[in-house]
């Protein structure tokens, strides 16, 4: 069993990089780096003489909400899957953290290997307040003055959008383990389908629907089951999760997940001081809720 872990990290903060990076080091585990094209990498070159790290080379410029997460999720399927070595491919942001040991978490896709990790609610039901993210037109892409206002005005004029396949919509997280196979199945599915691309093009975080609504609408959705971060919505309405400290350590080690989502050195440094502990500690049973 193979890992490349796939980091997307915007964050001008190399020590925090540097601790995830440090905290998902294995002899089975390959790391593959996206920095957005608009931080500067110098700060970040002396993470490449590290072994087993790749910077993805086609670096994308990433806007929150934008198309640019995904394109740069798609650049590092292509180079990841150039090496043609690989069981699973983990996608995470820069500041995701690990709850457990990465021996556990192998152990775990060993024993659940047929397997896709990927949340997919549907937004006719559990998701409902994702239609209008892809029922409207969303102009998050263009970087013009005025642009909402142009929205605005597309949107009265024209009716509602429509998906050029006969596709059920779903999604929630861009955070995902997916098999090398589902890998290839997206690289092949989006090459052969620029309609649907053009479609996500013009939705509002099309990164959080795209790659669900493409492996629940194959023959691996048989395999799906729920995303392996934990993530606290509580109190947000911005689309953004709320920011986690030492405080949540003990709900997080519980939940039965292999990742947490969202941590902030700046913020609270002694979470991930916990969480360093805590998964370098061989104490603890391998627990998680999908098993």
């Amino acid at each position: 069993m193979r890992i490349a872990h796939l980091i997307l990290t915007h964050k001008k903060d190399p020590a925090q990089l540097e601790r995830l990076i440090d905290a998902l080091r294995h002899p089975s585990c390959d790391i593959f780096i996206h920095l957005d094209r608009k931080t500067p990498i110098d700060g970040f070159l002396h993470l490449a003489q590290k072994p087993n790290i790749v910077f993805i080379k086609r670096r994308i410029p990433v806007y929150w909400a934008g198309y640019g997460t995904v394109q740069a999720t798609l650049n590092g399927f292509v180079e990841i899957l150039k090496k043609d070595r690989y069981d699973y491919v983990n996608v995470i942001s820069g500041q995701d953290f690990p709850i457990q040991s990465q021996e556990q978490f192998l152990t775990f896709l060993r024993k659940k290997n047929s397997a896709e990790f990927i949340t997919c609610e549907s937004i006719e039901d559990k998701w409902k307040a994702a239609a209008p993210r892809v029922m409207s037109y969303h102009l998050i892409n263009w970087r013009i003055p005025g642009k909402f206002k142009l929205e605005k005005l597309i949107n009265r004029i024209l009716p509602k959008r429509r998906f050029p396949l006969n596709y059920s919509l779903v999604g929630r997280s861009n955070w995902f383990t997916i098999s090398a196979d589902a890998v290839k199945y997206i690289l092949d599915f989006v090459e052969n389908n620029p309609s649907v691309v053009r479609y996500f093009k013009y939705c509002w975080g099309a990164d959080e629907l795209i790659f669900s609504t493409i492996l629940y609408n194959s023959p691996f959705r048989q395999r799906i089951e729920d995303n392996l971060t934990y993530v606290d919505w509580t109190g947000r309405s911005d689309g953004h999760p709320r920011i986690l400290d030492k405080a949540d350590f003990q709900k997080i080690i519980s939940s039965g997940k292999f990742f947490a989502r969202k941590l902030d050195l700046d913020y609270d440094s002694e979470l991930v001081n916990l969480l360093e502990k805590e998964i370098a500690t061989p104490k603890r049973q391998l627990v998680t809720t999908t098993l």
